[in-house]
Order: C-alpha cells, then sequence, then structure tokens
C-alpha cells in the first residue's frame, strides 16, 4: 500500500445550534474555525491522499482522443483530467476546441495537462480521415437513429488502436466524420433529457470502452 499522506479534514462546528460539517484543505492548521458561525470547528475525520494498489492502473489505454469543435474551456479541462486518469495517451484537439494553454484551462484540468500528450488541427474531419488511412478504428460517440446503444458493444467489435471521437456541444460531431467511422455509438438516456454533458458522456463511453477492450 502508499505511504499515508495527509490530503486535508472535514470539519465540524462546535456549536450545537450550527453543527456545520465542511472540507478542509489548509492541513498546517491545527484550528480552525466555522465559515458560518465563527465557532471552534473540530476535526471529524482526516481525508490521505493515498490509493490503494488495486485502484491504480498499470499501464496506459492505446485510444486516442478527438475533440471536435468542443466549445467549452471548463469542458475540455474536465475531458483532459479525465483523460490522464483513464491512461488516455493523447488528444487531438480540432477547430475550436481550447487548447491546454488557454489562460483558464488549469483550473479545471487540475494540474492534469503537462502529464497529457497533445496536437491541435485546424480540420478534425481531413484529421479523421488521416487516422483512418493509418488503421485506426474511429468511433463516434453521438445520437443518432442508427447508432448502437454502448451497452451492446463487446470487446470483439473493437480493434486496436482505437480514436474515439466526440463532438460539438451543440450540433455534436462533425457529419462528416460520422460518416467515415467505423462505428457511431450512444449512451442510453432514462431521464427526459436527450444527453449528457459532453464531458460527462466522455467519461462514460471512454471507461466502458477501454474495460470491454483492455485498450
Amino acid at each position: 500500500m502508499n505511504k499515508r499522506v495527509i490530503a486535508g479534514f472535514f470539519r465540524e462546528c462546535s456549536n450545537p445550534q450550527c453543527t456545520f460539517r465542511f472540507p478542509d484543505l489548509k492541513t498546517d492548521f491545527e484550528i480552525a474555525y466555522c465559515p458560518k458561525c465563527g465557532a471552534l470547528a473540530s476535526v471529524a475525520y482526516c481525508v490521505n491522499s493515498s490509493m490503494v494498489d488495486q485502484f491504480v492502473l498499470k499501464s496506459k489505454s492505446e485510444m486516442v482522443l478527438l475533440l471536435d469543435n468542443i466549445r467549452s474551456v471548463y469542458n475540455v479541462g474536465s475531458i483532459i483530467r479525465t483523460c490522464e486518469g483513464l491512461g488516455i495517451r493523447e488528444i487531438i484537439l480540432g477547430g475550436i476546441t481550447p487548447t491546454p494553454d488557454h489562460p483558464r484551462m488549469n483550473k479545471t484540468g487540475l494540474g492534469a495537462i503537462p502529464n497529457i500528450k497533445w496536437q491541435y488541427v485546424n480540420n478534425t474531419l481531413k484529421k479523421s480521415a488521416d487516422l483512418k488511412s493509418r488503421g485506426y478504428q474511429l468511433i463516434c460517440l453521438e445520437s443518432t437513429q442508427t447508432a448502437l446503444s454502448i451497452d451492446s458493444v463487446d470487446g470483439n467489435d473493437l480493434r486496436n488502436p482505437v480514436c474515439l471521437v466526440v463532438g460539438n456541444e451543440n450540433l455534436g460531431v462533425d457529419p462528416g466524420i460520422q460518416a467515415i467511422s467505423d462505428l457511431v455509438v450512444a449512451i442510453p438516456m432514462a431521464g427526459e433529457k436527450e444527453s449528457f454533458n459532453v464531458s460527462v458522456a466522455f467519461g462514460i463511453a471512454a471507461f466502458y470502452l477501454i474495460q470491454i477492450a483492455r485498450i
């Protein structure tokens, strides 16, 4: 097991009329006060930053991610952080997609950006065609009438290397890319909304595909 390092505390207000419970990352302060009422807040639980070895991936994924005209810098930052956690080795950012040198990117990337190889392209359709010509299986994440439910895809449907394509928050993946994709997959929805946030959808799809194919 990894060495235990204190990451922070959960504290609880000592005022019985308040009892506000909150996270505190200031581990160098033994004494803290409630941000609600100002009373002394005691340590209720100590959190360490170590991870049990069984939850640490031992190798990088062979998946490459193509972001097709993602508008929001916050979505891109969140996706980059998820990529780092899943061991995805490369991200291709295209069109209007903000790049990691955007001044607000690191706030949502939370330090993951230096660990990810990335490149920017003007035209994601041309890049998709180039990847396919080099042997990549293009998997497009998009809700269409002909899309496969992602939970119906199994390891036999996949081959390495894989490029997962995620598209614009409003218009989705470029129809030209959809047309040349090997698979178009969608995430089933149980609620009233038609889709997940793009960063959430990416995380669901990427984790599932990596697990079933060990890519």
